[in-house]
C-alpha cells in the first residue's frame, strides 16, 4: 500500500515546477489514493510518463503493467523504472488476457475518452474477479467550484459562467462529469460493482487551482510572464534551477492547507475517487 505520509505536494512541485496547479492537483489525487489498497498485478490504464506511479509506488515493488495509446509519452513511461512491462493499447482494445489483473489503476484519464463504455468493458474483462477498479477523475460538482465560474455567478452572469467553465473543458479535453450515482450506472453497465466514492478537492482549493491556472499562464496561450521564464527553450541560461528551488519552496508552505484539506463530511469536492470491484 502507498504511504498517505508522503509529502506528495512537495514531491510533485519538483516536477511541475513549471506548471504548479498540475503539481497541486496530482498531489491531491495521491494523498487520496494513498488511502487504497492496490491488489497486485496491476494494470496502469493511461500511465502516460509513469510519474504518477513512480511517486505513488516509490519505495514498492514496481508496478506490473502500464499501458497508453500516445507513443512519446509511453516511451518516457518505459524509462522510467514504473513498470515491468509497458505496451501501447487503446483502452478499448487491451491487450490483455480475461482475469488477469487483481487492480485496474486510472489516474485523471477517463475524463479525457470521448467513448467510456468500452473502455469500462475492458477494464472488467482483464479484472480477476474481486478485482478492483480504481480511478481519480474530476466530478460532477467541478465546473461550479471553478473561481471564475464562482465569480460570475456571484455577479449574476449566468452565461459568462457557463462560458467560463466550457472554455477550460476544452483547455483540458474534459467530456463528461459524472455524480456518483451515474459512476454506479455505468460500472454495472461493464459488469463491475460500485464499492464507493470520495470527493476531493474542496471549493476553496478548487478556486485556488483555478485561478492559478491563470496566475501561471496554464489558461493562457499567449506565453504570460511566468510560462515564458519556465520554457524549455530558456533552459540553457541557467536560471531556471532558482526558479524550481523557489517555486518548490515557497508553494510547498503557501499550498500546504489547500493540499491537506478534506472535503467535509457530505460536502462535494471538484474531485471524484470512484472504486469498483468485480464481482
Amino acid at each position: 500500500m502507498p504511504s498517505p505520509q508522503r509529502d506528495y505536494l512537495a514531491l510533485l512541485l519538483d516536477h511541475y515546477w513549471f506548471a504548479p496547479p498540475v503539481a497541486l492537483w496530482r498531489a491531491v489525487e495521491l494523498r487520496i489514493l494513498a488511502t487504497e489498497a492496490f491488489p497486485r498485478p496491476i494494470l496502469d490504464l493511461g500511465c502516460g510518463d509513469g510519474l504518477i506511479a513512480d511517486i505513488l509506488f516509490g519505495g514498492e515493488a514496481t508496478v506490473e503493467t502500464g499501458f497508453d495509446p500516445w507513443w512519446v509519452q509511453l516511451q518516457k513511461g518505459s524509462r522510467s523504472g514504473a513498470y515491468i512491462n509497458v505496451q501501447q493499447a487503446s483502452g478499448n482494445a487491451m491487450p490483455y488476457p480475461d482475469n488477469s489483473f487483481a487492480t485496474v489503476l486510472s489516474n485523471s484519464v477517463l475524463e479525457h475518452i470521448p467513448d467510456l463504455d468500452p473502455v469500462l468493458r475492458e477494464a472488467q474483462r482483464v479484472l480477476r474477479p474481486g478485482g478492483r477498479f480504481i480511478t481519480t477523475v474530476p466530478s460532477d460538482a467541478f465546473r461550479r467550484l471553478l473561481a471564475g465560474y464562482q465569480e460570475r455567478i456571484a455577479v449574476g452572469d449566468i452565461e459568462g459562467a457557463e462560458a467560463y467553465a466550457t472554455r477550460v473543458d476544452r483547455k483540458f479535453e474534459h467530456y463528461r462529469y459524472p455524480a456518483p450515482k451515474a459512476w454506479e450506472e455505468m460500472l454495472a453497465k461493464a459488469g463491475l460493482r460500485l464499492l464507493y466514492t470520495r470527493y476531493y478537492i474542496p471549493a476553496n482549493a478548487a478556486a485556488l487551482w483555478d485561478r492559478s491556472n491563470v496566475h501561471y499562464g496554464i489558461y493562457d496561450n499567449s506565453l504570460p510572464f511566468y510560462r515564458w521564464i519556465a520554457s524549455p527553450r530558456l533552459q540553457k541560461l541557467g536560471y531556471q534551477s532558482l526558479v524550481k528551488s523557489w517555486i518548490i519552496k515557497t508553494l510547498s508552505q503557501k499550498w500546504r492547507a489547500a493540499y491537506d484539506l478534506d472535503v467535509p463530511e457530505g460536502g462535494v469536492g471538484a474531485g471524484l475517487l470512484v472504486v469498483g470491484e468485480k464481482a
